[in-house]
């Protein structure tokens, strides 16, 4: 590649994502309101209970916390690491980097919070690499995702889900179940078993997969002990029922109580599989279509309800993001230019032949 091309596919590509991005809405948009008159959704914006979506908001912030005490279980299980981590050292890092996927497009809160966590660790003299910081992401991702996929599972054998839910969650769970149990059993050492160095296809992988794989091995590493995975597992798990019963509470604050808790675990189905990704910042209308569709076709909600529930939903969702996160920002002592832009470094640092994967699912 010459010099004139490497400089230009920068400019290419600054040009090409906000592009995307206005089509994106442009389409997505257009669709919402379809045959839609404006004053329909107006009136749709109507909360019956003020109440209930009080409490949606409590929680969607008790569903972060539980995250929380599941990425402080994870981190604290690293053999490298000689002290245990705070509860504050976790939980400012992780509002701060929900924060960041509210506003911003891509899940750069990722790494923001990675990079805070890295600064606490380093100041009380632990240096753990921030590639080995991004595996307890993953690896707490991973095993948030099982729980998910299990209590999807629970809720469809009491209540009715299609069955495109079925074959979604259970998809992904089983992928997710498969790295798990393979990190767990492989031996130490930061090799990638040889059954993923086979093939063509996997050797052109092979750099990304080893960096990989070299962090999710090490992060799991200290979950072999069962009472880190149950810390682990519990609290992912709690940390989805208590986004299933923000959803229930948004569905009553609305009126809609016939949706019920299928319903509000169907939603859990299709709103996080949207959000996991992310196009446009917050996901909005892609959020808004993942609750507008199942709402309609499964519920018999009227499209401008449904487009009110889902903006009003994300809404909720959001206040915990940004206005926790802004105040523990402040706390953190850094302003929110400087710290994207040496999250944009680290992230061009890996660089795309080694691509890192930092959350498996859309959750906070």
């Amino acid at each position: 590649m010459t010099t004139q091309a490497a400089g230009r596919r920068p400019l290419t590509r600054r040009i090409a994502l906000p592009a995307l991005r206005v089509i994106i809405i442009l389409a997505v948009g257009a669709i919402a309101v379809w045959k839609l008159e404006p004053g329909e959704i107006r009136d749709a914006f109507h909360i019956e209970s003020w109440g209930f979506l009080v409490l949606a908001i409590v929680a969607n912030f008790v569903s972060v916390t539980f995250k929380g005490v599941a990425w402080k279980a994870v981190v604290d299980a690293l053999p490298s690491l000689r002290i245990k981590t705070r509860f504050i050292d976790i939980m400012s890092p992780l509002f701060v980097g929900f924060l960041f996927n509210t506003v911003l497009a891509a899940r750069l809160g990722e790494i923001v919070k990675v990079l805070l966590l890295r600064r606490r660790l380093e100041r009380r003299g632990e240096r753990p690499p921030t590639t080995t910081l991004l595996g307890t992401v993953v690896a707490e991702n991973l095993v948030s995702t099982i729980m998910w996929v299990a209590l999807v599972v629970v809720i469809g054998l009491f209540l009715p889900l299609p069955s495109y839910a079925w074959v979604a969650s259970i998809s992904l769970g089983l992928a997710c179940l498969a790295v798990v149990i393979v990190a767990l059993l492989s031996s130490p050492g930061r090799q990638v078993p040889p059954w993923l160095r086979t093939g063509p296809l996997w050797a052109r992988a092979t750099r990304a997969v080893v960096r990989l794989w070299g962090a999710v091995r090490e992060s799991h590493l200290g979950l072999r002990d069962p009472r880190q995975m149950g810390i682990v597992s519990g609290a992912s798990l709690l940390c989805w029922i208590a986004q299933w019963a923000g959803l229930y509470c948004t569905l009553i604050a609305f009126g809609l109580e016939h949706v019920g808790w299928g319903g509000a675990g169907l939603l859990l189905v299709t709103v996080t599989l949207a959000q996991a990704f992310p196009v446009l910042p917050g996901n909005l209308l892609i959020f808004q279509a993942a609750a507008v569709v199942p709402l309609t076709a499964s519920y018999g909600v009227s499209a401008a309800e449904a487009i009110a529930f889902s903006v009003v939903l994300q809404a909720t969702e959001a206040i915990v993001g940004v206005a926790v996160g802004f105040l523990f920002l402040i706390y953190e002592g850094v302003g929110f230019k400087q710290l994207r832009r040496q999250a944009e470094e680290e992230n061009a640092r890996t660089g795309p032949r080694e691509p890192v994967i930092v959350d498996t699912l859309g959750g906070p």
